[in-house]
């Protein structure tokens, strides 16, 4: 089975637990659709385990991006319990960073041993920015944040970063029938109140943010049935 899931925001416990409801096994492929990190208790856990999974696919979202450029700027500097001393812009970005939900990553990163820290930086250097895949008959793009400025002829290497992991997606535009774009980043209750907690489908996409750390839940979609799977 191939499973999609995204946006654990360091909800370790959560997503373990998701794992083990929908049966996930050696045989079966994960994709991952990015932000490991930030607001949850456990970011560290969280890249560890998916860092140590063959069968794992991960994408970087917006959070995992902005963590991983400021720690490995400040990373040591971070893990000694020091405030990072750089150009201003340096300094601001990880200022933006622990506003935006850093801080239990700053904490997970500080009791974490040296050589899981590198595992940390290693899982963000090779994580995606988009990947596609052809399950049955349904080709999926798969992305963060969408495919911001949208046009039919663009394939998916001519985004930015920007534009793929920050800029939200208009979800009331129809893409292209050739195939269905999977994303995260934008909680579904932003998209459609009435699917609070649960996984967004429309216009060629299929949005999985469930909003686990807004108090929601966590959901997995499966790419060959489209069955859904929460937790709680």
């Amino acid at each position: 089975m191939h499973w999609a899931v995204s946006d654990v925001h360091g909800c370790y416990e959560q997503y373990r637990t998701l794992l083990e409801k929908i049966h996930f096994s050696p045989s079966d492929t994960l994709y991952f659709l990015g932000d490991a990190v930030d607001r949850g208790p456990e970011p560290m856990k969280v890249v560890l385990d998916l860092a140590s999974r063959d069968n794992a696919v991960p994408l970087l979202g917006n959070h995992d991006w902005l963590a991983w450029q400021v720690l490995r700027r400040f990373g040591e500097t971070i893990a000694q319990g020091g405030l990072p001393k750089g150009t201003p812009e340096e300094v601001a970005k990880y200022y933006f960073w622990r506003k935006r939900g850093g801080q239990t990553t700053i904490d997970s990163y500080r009791r974490a041993a040296p050589s899981q820290r590198q595992i940390m930086l290693e899982y963000f250097a090779r994580c995606k920015l988009w990947h596609q895949v052809r399950v049955g008959k349904t080709l999926y793009w798969m992305v963060h944040a969408g495919l911001g400025d949208y046009a039919p002829e663009r394939p998916p290497a001519s985004y930015t970063p920007r534009q793929l992991l920050i800029q939200r997606d208009d979800y009331t535009s129809p893409l292209s029938p050739d195939f269905t774009l999977l994303s995260g980043h934008t909680p579904t209750a932003v998209i459609d109140p009435g699917c609070a907690g649960r996984i967004w489908q429309g216009n060629g996409r299929v949005a999985i943010d469930c909003g686990i750390s807004h108090g929601l839940t966590l959901g997995a979609y499966s790419l060959e049935n489209g069955q859904c799977v929460y937790f709680p």
